[in-house]
């Protein structure tokens, strides 16, 4: 039987693994250093991996989240996905920084929003988007 999470439950599980993760590398850092070597290379090495991994959970878990809030919020996924698939397909063919910086800052600005959940704001940033993608 699948897990029945909402929203604020799959960014809670994304929040706490990617604690978990920050924890583990914190504890690399403290204990593998130049002068003092409290755990091997080794150990290193696979704790490395396991922060990869924890990364790579809570990403997923932050996905989960997202797309559980877009789906409550009715927002429509097709249309974010072609305006960021555009805006991906412009910056490969700007010569100017300005121009590049412009939609990377728009594209930031409907992450931002698209995690924040905020309808309003993703569809302020999607408008600037598509302006930025047009100049």
């Amino acid at each position: 039987m699948p897990l029945a999470l909402t929203p604020d439950d799959a960014r809670t599980v994304a929040d706490a693994l990617r604690a978990a993760e920050h924890s583990v590398k914190h504890y690399m850092d403290e204990n593998y250093n130049q002068d003092q070597h409290k755990i091997s290379r080794a150990e290193y090495d696979s704790l490395y991996e396991f922060c990869q991994t924890l990364l790579c959970l809570s990403n997923d878990a932050t996905t989960a989240a997202v797309g559980l809030s877009l789906d409550a919020l009715a927002v429509p996924v097709v249309e974010l996905k072609g305006v960021i698939e555009e805006a991906n397909q412009k910056i490969k063919t700007l010569t100017k920084i300005s121009s590049v910086m412009s939609c990377v800052s728009a594209l930031v600005n409907l992450a931002t929003s698209i995690i924040d959940r905020n309808p309003g704001a993703i569809v302020t940033s999607v408008n600037k988007l598509r302006h930025a993608i047009r100049a």
